[in-house]
């Protein structure tokens, strides 16, 4: 384990160790179990060459004096020839090896919490003559299982002052934690929460995943718990179902323990209380606990503890009584508290929460309640579609729209079919989309106007801006701001305002950027979060496409922020995509390849989040020469042909015929940009027209730049280089602003060079360097080693080593070690690494290293 936060305490250590020459000392380092202090002394002990070194055991019957059968076996000590003698010869024995010792020595013992009665008369005895000695006598033990009237509390006391120090290792920080985690390279979310800081419970869930509860945790808790009597096992059972903390009262209610029962559970180190409340020490042993139960004895549990929360005179939350009914297993409880605990977890934005409680109740529903599920499937589907889980609001919408039809409910069923056609479209089954928005508003036309055909035509207006029907989309708005405002409707009206702000973006960009604005003050004052989530990544997105990358970048982490804050994960994920595609345009490959790896390896993220997170993912190895970028441009090919819409499939067919040209195929770079030409002409984008045209003439099948292109496009095409250049280099643009400078003369294209070699940009560097040498042109730079252009995504010799040793299993301080390197220049390797392979973990560089052929002969074969 790394060290992290004991600086003071290994401080005082070695004072104390140095200042044993003179006069020995005895330090009592203290703390619960998994709080470093082995660590700790190990570290000291590494520098320090003379060490003794015992334990004692949690034996049923403990040996007497197995610390000093544990230095007898580990060295060369003068008092082995004792061990079978008269203990008070032993004892001197002891003492006299420790004072004629000829350099300070380190006597360690550890977890003296378990020492039999003979090894804690040996403490008394060189504790109280410890100042004759040249040794510090360091005594570990866990403070947590050390009671008032425990044996070892009687021996601290009769200790002289003068040549005692008490060390108390504390639980990490937050801070300290998150430390812990960067050096892993793993992401630090919810690692405080769950182990309260115990750097055991830390470094066991970042080896083995914050999702699961590591055996060697369990292990832990569990031998703890087997030591108690069953009263007090009692007690602690009944505790692990209760997430958080057991009120006294319920305690009390349920078993009615006597005093003593209580201390012995604190005593082990288990629970702690305050006035009113027991808890688990750390969240992961209650976790462990919890799951040990049998299933019969927990769901008998759960029974009680809801009876006593529901008895007369009683409150409790709704979600509180909602868990107990489920894992209770009582079927008409859950259908009573589910609903109820959704509805509040919705009203606080916990939308994932919310998703539990909605499809709870759905489990537990019977045929009596056919208008509760409605309710309740509706509220399901608006809660998944939050949270980036649209297959289930799919389903669960589907189903609705059968209920619908059943019942002859029109209203009802129109305005369902008006949410599966925006679902369907986050799906990118566009077709399936128009089709239920126009039966929507089929139905709903025939019926007086009201508020749900305002919502039909605004699901309208959104499907014809999606497909860059602008001037249909704003028509459409247009009509459902009109019925909204009519009847009041402010939610409705809000997002309308908001769809006619984005189609206007594409038509005139600053007052489309006025009117989402507007929409967005609206929906962040009358406290619209879904909508105002929406309006961010509109105005992001779209100035993405339109190249205002400073406008997209600032939207789109705002967006991001916005809804991490609220559980909108959908919005979130689409922005994170967008942004990484903004990361790309703007030279953040590094910061491009993480954002839209993560995205990529997420498998519940929405068909246009995915889409557009391979299209960033498979530009990037495109151009850094890295394998694996087809093979993402096909994948996000497959998503988008379905679809075909211009705002999908018109940059996934630019990105194929890059990556056509960057291997040679200037025929197939023609065929994928004419595939998609057509359809920007039509919708007269600049930006889709100007990248499919240029490859188009690149290739040799198009002689000037179609009009509507955009300026830079258009320029390059015109063979303008230098002027291309400067108005990629306005954009921010350095990949395409080099591209350009590569068409123009020696100069140009020296400067081209160096700005792919500052990218990273391989492909693109290796071709302008063969062009300018066959041209005879010297003095040209080199680019990267050879034996790192041959080598997948780029590695460094070094990078390659330290991704090895990461594939033996090694840790960051090993690898260091191993490399004769500091911990630090490792984790720089490492951070680079990551960059490269376009990973965010440890285990997805193994999998990603051994899918390459890098892991090396013994990490591969395994």
């Amino acid at each position: 384990m790394d060290l992290v936060e004991r600086e003071s305490a290994l401080s005082t250590l070695q004072r104390r160790l140095q200042g044993a020459d003179e006069c020995g000392h005895v330090v009592l380092l203290a703390g619960e179990a998994g709080i470093g202090k082995t660590s700790l002394l190990r570290v000291l002990a590494e520098r320090h060459a003379a060490v003794w070194w015992g334990a004692c055991d949690a034996l049923h019957t403990p040996h007497p004096l197995a610390p000093l059968l544990d230095i007898a076996r580990g060295t060369d000590a003068a008092f082995a020839g004792h061990l079978a003698g008269p203990r008070a010869a032993l004892f001197e024995a002891v003492l006299d090896a420790l004072s004629c010792a000829t350099t300070p020595r380190l006597v360690v013992i550890e977890d003296a919490h378990w020492a039999d009665d003979a090894t804690l008369d040996l403490l008394k005895f060189l504790g109280r003559r410890i100042a004759r000695a040249r040794a510090l006598l360091v005594v570990s033990f866990r403070d947590d299982e050390v009671a008032a009237s425990h044996p070892l509390r009687r021996v601290i006391g009769e200790l002289p002052p003068a040549t005692l120090t008490h060390v108390e290792l504390a639980r990490l920080t937050p801070n300290g934690v998150e430390t812990l985690a960067r050096r892993a390279l793993r992401a630090p979310g919810g690692l405080f929460a769950a182990t309260q800081g115990n750097p055991f419970f830390v470094t066991e869930l970042l080896r083995h995943g914050v999702g699961e509860l590591p055996r060697t945790v369990q292990d832990l808790v569990l031998a703890r718990f087997a030591r108690l009597d069953r009263p007090a096992q009692a007690i602690v059972r009944l505790a692990a179902i209760v997430p958080g903390g057991i009120e006294r009262w319920l305690v009390d209610a349920l078993l009615a323990p006597a005093l003593p029962e209580l201390e012995r559970c604190f005593d082990a180190g288990l629970l702690q209380a305050d006035a009113t409340t027991l808890s688990f020490r750390h969240e992961l042993a209650r976790v462990a606990i919890e799951s040990a139960l049998a299933p019969p004895v927990a769901q008998a549990l759960h029974a009680q503890v809801l009876r006593a929360l529901t008895a007369e005179g009683r409150s409790a939350a709704a979600a509180r009584l909602a868990h107990h009914a489920a894992l209770a297993m009582d079927a008409a409880a859950v259908r009573r508290h589910a609903p109820a605990a959704g509805d509040e977890a919705v009203e606080r934005g916990a939308h994932r929460e919310a998703v539990r409680h909605f499809r709870s109740a759905l489990q537990h529903a019977d045929a009596a309640d056919e208008v509760d599920r409605l309710r309740w499937l509706d509220a399901c589907a608006e809660a998944c579609q939050r949270v980036d889980r649209h297959d289930e609001a799919i389903a669960a919408r589907e189903q609705l729209d059968a209920l619908y039809r059943q019942r002859g409910d029109t209203d009802g069923e129109a305005r369902n079919l008006s949410r599966l056609a925006g679902l369907y479209v986050q799906m990118m089954r566009n077709a399936e989309a128009d089709l239920a928005s126009r039966r929507a508003i089929d139905l709903l036309e025939a019926l007086p106007p009201g508020p749900t055909l305002a919502a039909a035509y605004g699901t309208e207006g959104i499907l014809r801006m999606l497909n860059r029907d602008c001037e249909e989309s704003a028509d459409w708005s247009r009509k459902a701001i009109a019925l909204a405002r009519g009847f009041d409707d402010r939610p409705r009206l809000c997002t309308a305002l908001s769809t006619l702000g984005t189609a206007l973006m594409f038509i005139d960009y600053d007052a489309g950027c006025a009117q989402m604005e507007a929409a967005l003050q609206m929906a962040l004052a009358e406290r619209m979060p879904a909508v105002a989530a929406n309006a961010m990544v509109n105005l992001g997105s779209g100035s993405g496409e339109l190249m205002r990358l400073d406008a997209a970048n600032h939207w789109l982490r705002r967006a991001i922020d916005y809804c991490a804050e609220r559980e909108l994960d959908s919005a979130q994920r689409y922005s994170s995509a967008w942004l990484a595609l903004c990361e790309l345009n703007t030279g953040h490959w590094a910061e491009a390849g993480l954002r839209a790896g993560e995205l990529v390896a997420h498998a519940g993220s929405s068909a246009i989040t995915r889409v557009m997170a391979l299209l960033a993912l498979g530009r990037l190895r495109v151009r850094r020469g890295d394998p694996g970028g087809d093979a993402a441009l096909a994948e996000a090919l497959a998503l988008a042909g379905p679809a075909d819409t211009l705002q999908r499939i018109a940059p996934v067919r630019a990105a194929r015929a890059e990556a056509a040209d960057a291997r040679g195929d200037p025929a197939a770079a023609v065929a994928e940009a004419q595939a998609a030409l057509p359809l920007a002409l039509q919708h007269r984008h600049p930006w889709f027209i100007g990248e499919l045209a240029f490859w188009c003439w690149r290739g040799g099948a198009l002689d000037a730049a179609p009009a509507g292109c955009a300026e830079p496009w258009a320029l390059q095409i015109a063979g303008r280089w230098r002027e291309a250049a400067t108005a990629w280099q306005a954009l921010g643009c350095p990949y395409e602003q080099a591209r350009a400078l590569a068409d123009g003369d020696a100069d140009a294209q020296r400067e081209a060079l160096v700005l792919f070699d500052r990218l990273g940009a391989r492909s693109a560097a290796d071709g302008l360097r063969r062009r300018l040498r066959e041209a005879g042109i010297r003095g040209v730079a080199r680019g990267a080693r050879a034996s790192s252009r041959e080598r997948p995504y780029g590695l460094t010799t070094r990078e390659l080593q330290v991704l090895q040793l990461l594939c033996e299993g090694l840790r960051n301080a090993e690898i260091a070690q191993r490399l004769s390197r500091s911990v630090r220049t490792v984790d720089h390797h490492l951070a680079a690494v990551f960059a490269k392979l376009e990973v965010d973990s440890r285990a997805a560089a193994v999998r990603t290293a051994q899918r390459a052929g890098l892991a090396g002969p013994t990490a591969q074969s395994g």
